[in-house]
């Protein structure tokens, strides 16, 4: 039992760390008990004039010294000295300590007579060895050398004395050894248990069930404590790309076999002293002490370990990672975290399979983002927001189809705030539904006062599909209240609506078609997968994407893929409009596919109600277009979408 004790604590370098902070865990015990006990010494060498008993007091004092400037030491260089030197050093002035003491008491107990002087001794000395059994019972190994060395000496002098009280303290103290040997043992295995199933459970707390790396809390521990010690800490956040549509398609077994083999990728690269944590979800993290050079070479190379595809059982599949990286040093932790996801976010939007590095116009830019997303719930209360209408002409008779309602914004501070800005964040935070109500109501609104064959178009958001909001609901009471003919009215979707939920989608644009409102498919050839989406969704009208307007006058492939759209959609007996036209070379090109109307800033730019409303009552017809000259003079970027 003795010797697997000792190897506990030999081969555990955590354990034997705390077994020694435990020896020096009382720093003024130690010196004040070796002090009493040079003065006792000293004072039964005043009392008899025994030099003996004035060469043990010195040596006391002595020892009693070393056992100071060791805690002194200890308190001073414990992280840079071995644990082992200071433990060598408690071992050697506990062992002096019962050496000397047991010298004492054995003297006077043998030489002297003088009562006063047997009473310090034996009291000393009894008191010393009960402390022993009291402050290292867990340490068998100092304990047993160190009890025996107090005891042993002393017990044969009270025997050797032969009066009768002597000899049954020295009994007494004799069964005291046998009992703190005997318990020492068993002590310290209860206390090495204890230890290891503490330091296991917190391992556990710390640890990510899934990857066996660190775990959110583990990790930002290890971040705190070598921002604490000042030395240079760089963080890298990596997200694994479009990991949801493993867990979707595949399953969450699958996703986490995944993870598994992304940390173990990972981990693959990393030097020692860096590490690797997964924090939740598909995000992991990585701490590091690199250069500035060399770390952004450990990220290029995180990067690179997923150009090849990974094996998840049967499965094969393609992985990319993105990572967002950030100077920590000096940093709070809360700041740099939030440093590491700007640079995240931002890798992502610029296509993601990516690194890139933290800088402050990131954070001036979030900055804005969280302003513009507390202004916006007070601008939908404010009314702030207003709709623009852009009209859509028929290139064959001339006259206005219908209207594209656009929303706008008109910040009390800022002025225009771009739809490509705050669309994007009422989607993300759930306002795009009301906002989308909103946009539907006054739509209808404006069309009220307009004749009957002016319709009015409105872009819906895939996320005014979610099942929690009732967009059918929505648009039969705007045109219940509105009055508004349910043919005049037109709701525009894009391929992005059918991502999240496919067949409720299409569930939902058939029960807006029995109200008797149509469908069209908005931004057509943008999306992966035009031509299947064309074929399920119920639609009514086709507008093509500005994409191949762009190109169409000069491109003999864009004319190509153009005649090939019209074709289909001309056996699907679908109406096409023609989004972003911009030049007259544009215009006369597009006509040649006879498309059903034509929408862009050469006709008209997105207006409010009370400059369009005068347009549509004057029946104004499409603008007389020059013809094309030889030179093209290329515009702005039309705003309809």
């Amino acid at each position: 039992m003795k010797t697997r004790a000792s190897t506990t604590v030999l081969y555990d370098p955590e354990l034997r760390s705390v077994m020694v902070r435990a020896l020096y865990g009382t720093p003024l015990a130690i010196p004040i008990g070796m002090a009493i006990a040079t003065i006792v010494i000293a004072a039964c060498a005043a009392i008899t004039g025994d030099a003996t008993f004035a060469l043990l007091s010195a040596v006391m004092g002595c020892v009693g010294a070393f056992r100071f400037g060791a805690q002194v030491l200890y308190r001073r260089k414990q992280l840079s000295v071995s644990t082992l030197v200071f433990e060598r050093l408690a071992y050697a002035g506990a062992w002096a300590t019962a050496f000397t003491m047991s010298c004492f008491g054995a003297y006077a107990v043998t030489v002297h007579s003088d009562d006063r002087v047997v009473t310090l001794a034996v009291a000393q000395t009894i008191g010393y060895i009960a402390g022993i059994a009291g402050r290292n019972s867990s340490r068998p190994f100092i304990t047993n050398i160190q009890v025996t060395f107090a005891a042993l000496p002393f017990a044969g002098a009270l025997i050797a004395s032969q009066i009768p009280a002597f000899v049954v303290i020295a009994g007494a103290l004799l069964m005291t050894v046998v009992l703190t040997i005997s318990s020492s043992d068993v002590i310290h295995r209860v206390f090495v248990s204890n230890f290891r199933t503490t330091r296991d459970l917190q391992t556990i707390a710390k640890t990510d069930s899934i990857t066996s790396l660190l775990n959110r809390r583990g990790f930002i521990e290890e971040v705190e404590e070598r921002l604490s010690s000042g030395r240079r800490t760089y963080l890298l956040s990596v997200d694994v790309d479009d990991f949801k549509t493993v867990n979707d398609t595949l399953g969450h077994d699958v996703g986490d076999a995944l993870l598994s083999l992304v940390a173990a990728r990972i981990s693959s690269v990393l030097e020692p002293g860096e590490k690797a944590a997964r924090i939740g979800g598909d995000e992991f993290m990585i701490v590091s002490d690199r250069t500035s050079k060399d770390v952004a070479e450990l990220a290029a190379l995180v990067v690179s370990l997923f150009v090849d595809p990974i094996s998840v059982g049967k499965a094969t599949l393609s992985v990319s990672v993105s990572i967002g990286l950030t100077n920590a040093t000096g940093e709070s932790i809360e700041r740099s975290l939030k440093h590491c996801d700007l640079a995240l976010y931002k890798a992502k939007a610029e296509g993601k399979n990516r690194w890139l590095s933290y800088v402050p116009e990131l954070s001036e830019a979030y900055d804005r983002r969280i302003e513009l997303e507390q202004d916006l719930a007070k601008a939908i209360v404010e009314g702030q927001f207003e709709l623009h209408f852009q009209p859509i002409y028929s290139p064959r008779g001339r006259t206005i189809l219908m209207c594209e309602a656009l929303m706008r914004w008109r910040h009390p501070m800022r002025g225009s705030v771009s739809p490509a800005e705050f669309i994007p964040l009422a989607e993300q935070n759930g306002l795009i539904k009301s906002l989308g109500s909103f946009a539907i109501e006054q739509a209808l609104k404006a069309a009220v006062s307009w004749p009957q064959p002016v319709g009015v178009s409105v872009n819906v958001s895939a996320k005014q599909f979610h099942r929690d909001h009732d967009l059918v609901g929505v648009i039969e009471d705007a045109l219940r209240r509105t009055g508004v003919a349910p043919h005049r009215v037109t709701i525009e979707v894009t391929e992005t609506t059918l991502a999240e939920d496919k067949d409720f989608v299409i569930a939902t644009l058939h029960r807006i078609r029995a109200l008797g409102v149509k469908v069209a498919l908005d931004d057509f050839g943008t999306g992966y997968s035009s031509l299947s989406y064309f074929a399920e969704l119920p639609i009514d009208i086709l507008k093509i994407d500005r994409a191949f307007v762009g190109s169409i006058a000069t491109s003999t492939k864009a004319r190509a893929l153009m005649r090939a759209i019209t074709g289909l959609a001309g056996d699907l007996n679908v109406p096409m409009i023609v989004e972003g036209v911009e030049t007259p070379e544009q215009f006369e090109a597009v006509t040649r596919f006879a498309p059903y109307g034509v929408q862009g800033f050469l006709f008209a730019r997105p207006m409010p109600k009370e400059d369009i409303d005068p347009i549509i009552d004057r029946r104004v017809a499409l603008p007389a277009i020059d013809r094309p000259s030889t030179t093209v003079t290329k515009k702005g970027r039309s705003s309809a979408a």
